[in-house]
């Protein structure tokens, strides 16, 4: 604790004192060490988690897709999806819907694959995205298709 000393001298003038202060530092050094203990280790245990995303080089070998195995995603503005079954948007209806809603439309492609080819782990999706796709936006996909436990995925790359 802080002890304060009250000394006069007598040869100083009139009403005139000298105030000396001594602080004890044991809490505030106590203190310190704490908040430094806490700071290391919860900049330890919170590590950032991070998505698997290996990117194969180009390469002149195509690879075969079942038509009817292929849900194509392009992720737009204002938080949208435009998603068409097959790979061409040509031969496709565009449907558009929000990312609260794209597990549900995965899963009925699951389902409609498992019907028509026996597995639903032939499910094919790519997703293609644009200029103005966030990157908020694209994790949110890779999310979805790990949660529904996608096994083939693509990402289509526009080289300009």
């Amino acid at each position: 604790m802080a002890a304060i000393e009250n000394t006069f001298h007598r040869n100083s003038k009139p009403f005139t004192s000298r105030v000396r202060i001594q602080m004890d530092l044991t809490p505030m050094v106590d203190l310190g060490f704490l908040l430094i203990t806490f700071f290391i280790l919860t900049t330890t245990l919170s590590e950032p988690n991070t998505t698997d995303l290996i990117m194969p080089k180009d390469s002149p070998v195509t690879t075969l897709l079942k038509e009817s195995a292929v849900l194509t995603l392009m992720p737009v503005r204002n938080n949208r999806v435009d998603y068409f079954e097959g790979r061409n948007t040509a031969s496709s209806i565009v449907k558009h819907c929000s990312y609260a809603r794209l597990r549900t439309i995965i899963q009925q492609k699951q389902i409609e694959v498992a019907h028509k080819l026996g597995s639903r782990n032939e499910t094919v999706i790519i997703i293609d995205p644009g200029e103005k796709t966030t990157y908020k936006n694209f994790i949110d996909i890779m999310d979805e298709i790990q949660i529904n436990g996608i096994r083939h995925y693509f990402v289509v790359s526009h080289n300009q």
